[in-house]
């Protein structure tokens, strides 16, 4: 089964993916699935000439479990994607085509898979009351159809995978050495000092208690500096 949005690139998965959203209250959510930036700003008339699939960021907020699509304009604003253009970035959605609670697992890069709407909740709901409309002969002959059953466990689609690099083989920034790389030479480093009977690894804050004492020592200040400027470039996904 085809996933309904198009397939990432990888320039907008390195720099959207699981970045958080402003919000005005608490709520963490974060793009799980990115789009790309309209040419034209949120509050444009003229914004469903300028709107496609390509478009569509899906983003989830983990307190709540909710799914959200939203599209982001030129002016930097994210704004939910109006129901209006559901059919226009949605297209030829049959009903009997939807997963098992519109859920549908899509693997993003080799060591990323995520469960993703099939299609926005809102959408499905739109269609199912828009079937139960119609004559009351057609949703007897509907009914006699066999449904397509899709579970989520095993419904996976992978179609794309080989487009994305997963980020721990990217460049850093700067045209840096890649985490992958980096990573590897730290694994077997530690490898070979733990297997080594005549070799310790000095504990560079030895002897400080807290943060305090570390911020008051210029050299261990200066190697908490280098920590964290590692973290930030190579460990975040670790955190």
């Amino acid at each position: 089964m085809d996933f309904t949005l198009p397939p990432l690139s990888q320039q907008s998965f390195t720099r959207w993916f699981n970045k958080k959203l402003p919000r005005n209250d608490n709520k963490d959510e974060r793009v799980v699935y990115p789009g790309v930036k309209l040419q034209c700003t949120t509050k444009s008339r003229d914004i469903r000439s300028q709107v496609n699939s390509e478009n569509v960021f899906i983003t989830h907020i983990k307190d709540t479990n909710t799914f959200n699509h939203k599209v982001l304009g030129s002016n930097n604003v994210f704004i939910q994607l109006p129901k209006r253009l559901y059919s226009h970035c949605f297209r030829n959605i049959n009903i009997h085509s939807i997963p098992d609670n519109n859920r549908i697992k899509v693997r993003l890069t080799e060591s990323t898979a995520v469960v993703l709407p099939f299609i926005p909740d809102d959408f499905v709901a739109q269609k199912r009351s828009k079937r139960h409309s119609t004559s009351r002969h057609r949703i007897r002959k509907e009914s006699k159809r066999p449904k397509l059953e899709h579970k989520t466990d095993n419904t996976i689609y992978t179609g794309w995978v080989s487009h994305i690099m997963s980020p721990a083989t990217e460049l850093g920034a700067d045209g840096a050495i890649d985490s992958f790389s980096l990573f590897l030479y730290i694994k077997n480093t530690i490898k070979q000092q733990e297997d080594s009977l005549d070799m310790s690894v000095p504990n560079p804050f030895a002897g400080a208690k807290n943060i305090d004492e570390i911020l008051e020592s210029p050299n261990k200040q200066q190697i908490l500096t280098h920590v964290v400027q590692f973290i930030h470039h190579y460990g975040k996904h670790f955190l």
